[in-house]
């Protein structure tokens, strides 16, 4: 993207210079965070170690709210609601209800159980877990 190339149909494309204008900007951003480990580790140990240890499961969420997902305009179906447990929920704030999220972006998190109820018949994309969803995903691969 910070090179200019921009594959994403769902974006409008007025606001593609300003995407790749902020590519740019964190490109740079990280250039210097990485420069600063040559004078502190600081950023080593607040920053970098926590982002390594943390991302292969962060990886697996995440990859539940899109993975599989067409990339088109529609929210109830370029994004997956995953069905999971009250802990999971609340430490994720909600997010689990994501096309719910991506869809009406301004309802606050802690009624997005309730947004669900009104909006569940017109969901696309939904997996009972992220467990169920890496089933799925990894079978497709192979």
């Amino acid at each position: 993207m910070a090179r200019g190339t921009l594959d994403a149909p769902y974006l409008p494309h007025r606001q593609r210079q300003g995407l790749r204008r902020e590519a740019r900007w964190l490109l740079g951003l990280y250039a210097f965070a990485l420069a600063s480990l040559l004078v502190s580790p600081l950023l080593f140990w607040i920053w970098l170690l926590p982002m390594v240890l943390g991302q292969p499961a962060l990886r697996l969420y995440l990859l539940a709210e899109h993975g599989m997902c067409p990339p088109v305009a529609d929210m109830f179906e370029n994004t997956r609601t995953t069905f999971t447990n009250r802990i999971v929920r609340a430490l994720a704030w909600n997010m689990p209800y994501h096309a719910e999220h991506h869809a009406f972006p301004n309802v606050p998190f802690h009624q997005l159980p309730a947004l669900h109820g009104d909006v569940a018949a017109h969901l696309k994309s939904t997996s009972d877990g992220y467990a169920a969803f890496t089933r799925d995903y990894l079978r497709d691969l192979s």
